[in-house]
């Protein structure tokens, strides 16, 4: 086991060297495989090697080799801290520019709160034309043309037009506006009145071939037409 002993410990492992200027991990990892095949050889020359011994070896070798990975480590780190970064070069040429990207349009945001109401006009506006107000048609015809609003008779009611064009009566386009109502009672008789003065005919007055009553307050009767009767009278004599 003297040369085994000979090359162990980390720093024998990998080499000061490597660790000091080397950060390759392939030159680490060929640095130990030398050294491994080095311990295989000791162990082969030995004259008084068992299996236990080699077992031994190999377990002192895996945690000589984690040391010296874990120092290794920690130099690394140490090297990596002492670098700075070095003075900013040159500002490099502008590029050509990109092609236009994608328009996307968004969702519509939720409506927003209305505003206050603005100042009233003091201009006012031109008169709106003149509404039309329906006609009254009196009895319903169904052959004539209606407008909305017009006003018709049927069946002792008063209907009227709801659009234009309603249609037939009754139908769902005309409004009931009005219904006859029911005979009312009978009035209690009322008291007799006075008797007025007794008229008669004063008189006689005569117009061509009509002979006109004089009322006895001065009013005139109705005429009595005595044309007829003489011409009758004449066309007996002959």
């Amino acid at each position: 086991m003297t040369g085994w002993r000979a090359i162990a410990g980390p720093s024998r492992i990998i080499g000061s060297a490597a660790l000091d200027k080397s950060f390759n991990s392939a030159e680490v990892i060929s640095a130990v495989g030398i050294r491994l095949a080095e311990l295989r050889n000791v162990v082969a020359d030995s004259q008084h090697k068992t299996a236990s011994d080699v077992e031994r070896i190999e377990r002192e070798v895996r945690l000589e080799l984690r040391a010296a990975l874990a120092e290794f480590e920690l130099r690394v780190d140490r090297r990596l801290a002492e670098l700075k970064d070095g003075a900013p070069g040159p500002q490099g040429e502008r590029g050509e520019q990109g092609l236009p990207g994608e328009a996307i349009t968004g969702p519509a945001g939720e409506q927003g709160i209305p505003g206050p109401p603005g100042a009233a006009s003091e201009v006012p506006g031109p008169p709106g034309p003149e509404p039309y107000v329906g006609e009254v048609c009196g009895l319903f015809d169904p052959a004539r043309g209606y407008r909305k609003y017009d006003l018709v008779t049927f069946r002792d009611c008063e209907w009227r037009a709801r659009c234009d064009e309603p249609g037939e009566l009754p139908g769902d386009d005309w409004a009931l506006s009005a219904r006859a109502g029911s005979k009312g009672k009978q009035g209690e008789r009322g008291e007799r009145g006075e008797r007025g003065p007794a008229i008669s005919i004063a008189g006689w007055e005569q117009r061509d071939f009509r002979i006109v009553p004089v009322m006895s307050d001065g009013s005139i009767g109705p005429p009595l037409d005595l044309r007829a009767i003489f011409e009758q009278y004449d066309a007996e004599r002959v």
